[in-house]
C-alpha cells in the first residue's frame, strides 16, 4: 500500500509541475540523489508520511539552467531534515535553546509565522526559512523568533501544550 501511495505522490507531483518526461532529477533534503530511475530505491526506503514533496515552478530552460536537467526536477524533503536544519540554523546557538533544547521539542510546539496555524505540525511553516534545493535563494530571512510559554500558547491553541514560537520575517525576502 505504501508503494502505491508513494507512486501516486510522484505521479501527482509530476502532473502538477508539468513534468511529462519519465526520468526527472530528484533532490532530497537539498541534495541531488540522481535521476528518478536511480533514486527510486532511496525514496522507497523512506517512510512516506515523513516525506514532503515540493513543486519547483519554472520553465524548462530555467530548470535546465538551475539544475542541469533536461527532464525536469522533483524536490522532496523529509520532516527530520526540515526540523534539524531549522533548529541548527536558528535555535541551537541562541537563547531559545533553553526553552527548546532538542529538535524533538521543536516538533511538538506550535508555530506562528506568515500564516498562523492551529495544526501542531510545523513543517509547512518552517520550510519557508530553510533551503530545500541546492543554492536556493528563495528563503525567508528571519528578523526574530519569540518563544511563547505553554500557558500562553494554549490560550492561542489548546493543542500547543509545549509552547509555541512566533517567527517574524524581514520584509525584503
Amino acid at each position: 500500500m505504501k508503494t502505491v501511495c508513494f507512486l501516486f505522490t510522484i505521479i501527482f507531483t509530476c502532473i502538477v509541475s508539468g513534468q511529462t518526461k519519465d526520468n526527472p532529477l530528484v533532490i532530497l533534503d537539498s541534495k541531488c540523489i540522481g535521476y528518478m530511475k536511480q533514486a527510486e530505491n532511496t525514496l522507497k526506503n523512506i517512510n512516506q508520511n515523513d516525506l514532503l514533496p515540493f513543486i519547483y515552478k519554472g520553465n524548462a530552460e530555467e530548470v535546465e539552467q538551475k539544475f542541469g536537467s533536461k527532464s525536469g526536477v522533483l524536490i522532496f524533503a523529509t520532516k527530520k531534515y526540515i526540523l534539524n536544519t531549522f533548529y541548527q540554523n536558528n535555535i541551537e546557538n541562541s537563547p531559545l535553546k533553553k526553552d527548546i533544547p532538542t529538535t524533538d521539542c521543536l516538533s511538538k510546539i506550535g508555530i506562528i509565522g506568515s500564516i498562523a496555524s492551529n495544526i501542531n505540525q510545523p513543517y509547512d511553516e518552517l520550510v519557508n526559512y530553510i533551503s530545500i534545493t541546492p543554492n536556493n535563494k528563495a528563503v525567508k530571512k528571519i528578523a526574530s523568533i519569540t518563544f511563547i510559554k505553554p500557558t500562553d500558547a494554549q490560550i492561542i491553541n489548546s493543542d500547543w501544550k509545549f509552547g509555541a514560537i512566533e517567527i517574524m520575517s524581514t520584509i525584503d525576502n
